[in-house]
């Protein structure tokens, strides 16, 4: 699948210059807004918009500068047409620089559907890109041996325990662990503001724990499979915690003073982890997990250290 991501960092300024330019323009967020929903002409834009069609074909050509939107020609009854669409539903700014001589990073993808243990209780279950995995809300689905397939688990309270080989090369010190993956609340069908703390462990260490804010369902995920039906958990936010050093990270936010060596990273044949929802936390709003097939992101789990 081709990226969904824009990602742009400050080596590239001429281009992040660009790609600001192309979204500075509330017209141009609602060329995006109807694109995301459907492709359409510079004619059917300029009717929609009630704008010239030529201001409308400037903005298109803006958009596809950036890599936003792309245009294509379609045959229709024996005439050519175009019609554009967002072809890039993500932009990432990296508002620093790239350096030579950095640390090196080792790094594996995590399907969220080789958890080795877990736990849960209703309300519960799992899902492939093509249909459910056994029973809805029925705990023992996540059992079967079809849940390495998995592409969005969900549950009210309980946790999923994985086990990924060691990347970390031997002789070589762990500086930074950072595990990176798609999170929501767990709420019946979806509801935006619905709290939830998510509690990330590694290698029996508690790590803190990640405060989802809702369960969005007010649109459709990027990747969502069409057999999922609207009223439901949609897509979730990127939740990316590290371990260095100087502590412990959720998102850049600094969460507790576990550092990176208390890991025993390079005494580990493997690395644990656990990812739960906690009966006693402050908000026990349930967990929803995506995998690279559902939601917003085209990525399971992602495990890095650097050394």
């Amino acid at each position: 699948m081709p990226s969904r991501l824009i990602e742009i960092n400050m080596n590239d300024k001429g281009y992040m210059c660009l790609v600001a330019k192309a979204l500075s323009s509330p017209v141009r967020l609602d060329i995006i807004n109807l694109l995301s929903q459907y492709p359409l002409s510079i004619q059917e834009l300029s009717h929609k918009l009630e704008i010239p069609a030529s201001s409308a074909g400037v903005h298109i050509n803006l958009l596809e500068k950036a890599g936003i939107v792309r245009t294509e020609k379609h045959l229709q009854n024996g005439s050519i047409y175009k019609v554009s669409y967002v072809d890039k539903h993500l932009v990432h700014f990296l508002l620093h620089p790239s350096f030579e001589n950095v640390n090196e990073t080792s790094s594996i993808a995590i399907p969220i559907g080789s958890y080795r243990d877990c736990y849960t209780e209703v309300q519960c279950g799992l899902i492939s890109e093509m249909g459910f995995i056994g029973v809805e809300d029925d705990p023992r689905s996540f059992f079967l041996l079809e849940h390495t397939q998995a592409q969005l688990i969900w549950m009210a309270k309980g946790f999923l325990e994985y086990k990924a080989p060691n990347i970390l090369p031997k002789n070589k010190m762990c500086k930074k662990l950072s595990l990176s993956m798609e999170l929501c609340s767990e709420a019946e069908g979806y509801d935006e503001d619905y709290k939830s703390d998510i509690y990330i462990s590694i290698n029996n260490r508690e790590c803190g724990f990640y405060r989802s804010e809702g369960d969005y369902g007010l649109r459709r995920g990027i990747l969502t499979p069409s057999f999922w039906r609207n009223g439901l958990t949609q897509y979730g936010k990127l939740m990316t915690l590290s371990v260095d050093e100087n502590g412990t990270f959720i998102n850049d936010e600094y969460t507790s003073d576990l550092t990176v060596d208390q890991l025993g990273i390079e005494n580990s044949d493997c690395i644990t982890f656990r990812l739960e929802v906690k009966e006693d936390s402050m908000y026990c709003g349930g967990m929803n997990l995506f995998g690279e097939k559902v939601g917003d992101y085209a990525q399971p789990i992602v495990l890095a250290v650097e050394h």
